[in-house]
């Protein structure tokens, strides 16, 4: 993950000089324009390059977000850390030719989740069983999504504009990830524990099997070159 993040930073930052040098006043919506974003999938920015002028443009970028909390489930504490990371492949259509687009594309999706578990009671229930935190240490959880996930949603303001630099925008989008990808291990094993950690994942899928969709809503100020 640290290497994707690193990659897309390193081309963000590469085609912003890129987009000084290349654009210039254009009065007919041609151009490139530089989105700076706060969301549901993080902070980032986008490179954004009109195809079509004033119809479609071409859009990619990156954001990500770490957050750190600690929970309680089951009788078990958990240090937890959520990680939000998106580098998306998009094009934008505007069927009016004014602020209102339609977007869709494509999102390399770098969200997941992980917790270590302390039991506040020196024992911990997986499956059908009690376990003591002597007999298996400390418990690990992780949930992660598909990497390639696709996107579609509605924006309003076209960042390469007919005339002014700077404008706001709003989008608002579903990003279909899948059924989560759950996984759980313990620092310690005995005999019979996987067998309970099969049933205590196939408890947890029945629990988030629905949550196929993630919300996407972003607010950000571009700027056209």
């Amino acid at each position: 993950m640290r290497r994707t993040c690193f990659i897309a930073t390193f081309l963000l930052m590469t085609a912003v000089p890129v987009v000084l040098a290349a654009g210039k006043e254009d009065t007919q919506g041609r151009g490139w324009a530089l989105d700076a974003k706060v969301g549901t999938l993080g902070i980032g920015a986008d490179v954004s390059r009109s195809i079509v002028p004033r119809v479609l443009n071409l859009r990619v970028g990156a954001s990500f977000f770490s957050y750190k909390t600690d929970l309680s489930e089951k009788g078990i504490d958990y240090s937890a850390k959520l990680k939000l990371g998106a580098v998306p492949i998009a094009l934008d259509v505007f069927p009016f030719k004014n602020w209102f687009r339609l977007g869709g594309g494509v999102v390399v999706n770098l969200n997941e989740a992980e917790g270590t578990g302390h039991s506040n009671t020196g024992t911990f229930t997986i499956g059908d069983q009690e376990y003591t935190s002597q007999d298996i240490g400390d418990v690990n959880a992780k949930i992660k999504f598909k990497r390639v996930s696709p996107y579609f949603g509605i924006g309003f303001n076209n960042p390469i504009k007919r005339s002014g630099r700077v404008g706001f925008f709003t989008d608002i989008g579903l990003l279909y990830h899948g059924t989560p990808i759950t996984s759980l291990t313990t620092t310690k094993t005995i005999p019979g524990l996987q067998t309970e950690i099969d049933k205590e994942l196939q408890s947890i899928n029945e629990d988030i099997r629905d949550f196929k969709l993630f919300p996407v809503i972003q607010f950000g100020l571009s700027i056209r070159f």
